[in-house]
């Protein structure tokens, strides 16, 4: 989005400096990435866990928005470029809900030390038994490479 170049870095204390006294607890969206990079995030939503006190994604995306608005005024052109933003975040994080919760509960069990135990697959007949050379494990989980489909069909160009 252009429009959103001016939550790409923190304000400017020099051109803005009464930013800073309007705005107690600035965020931006290089602060939201640096958060993310740290694992700082342990959910999507804002959810009080362990870690941080309702420290998520979605709560700094609504810091943000709230603090343009706040700054800029409702119905500003950084106001509403806010507004979007977090929509769309928020969105995104609908439409993605149940795959989120997945890795959420993945993260946390890694967090505690537990393990997924891995699912048994029914071995088919007709393809053979894969050598043990092409096993590999992927966190904690052994999979066996040759039962891969990777969804290329049975014919390949090489000679």
């Amino acid at each position: 989005r252009t429009g959103s170049v001016p939550f790409h870095r923190p304000v400017n204390r020099r051109a803005l400096p009464r930013y800073y006294e309007v705005i107690s607890n600035p965020i931006d969206l290089q602060g939201i990435r640096d958060k993310n990079i740290k694992y700082e995030y342990r959910t999507a939503d804002s959810f009080l866990n362990e870690y941080r006190t309702a420290d998520s994604f979605l709560k700094d995306f609504d810091l943000m928005r709230n603090n343009a608005i706040k700054f800029n005024g409702i119905g500003s052109l950084l106001g509403n470029e806010a507004n979007a933003i977090y929509d769309f975040v928020k969105g995104l994080i609908d439409e993605n809900r149940k795959d989120l919760t997945a890795m959420e509960e993945a993260v946390q069990d890694q967090l505690n030390g537990r393990k997924k135990k891995p699912k048994k697959q029914k071995e088919e007949t007709s393809r053979p038994k894969a050598d043990p050379a092409q096993n590999v494990v992927l966190d904690g989980v052994e999979v066996n490479i040759g039962d891969v489909d990777f969804g290329l069909g049975g014919d390949s160009d090489s000679d």
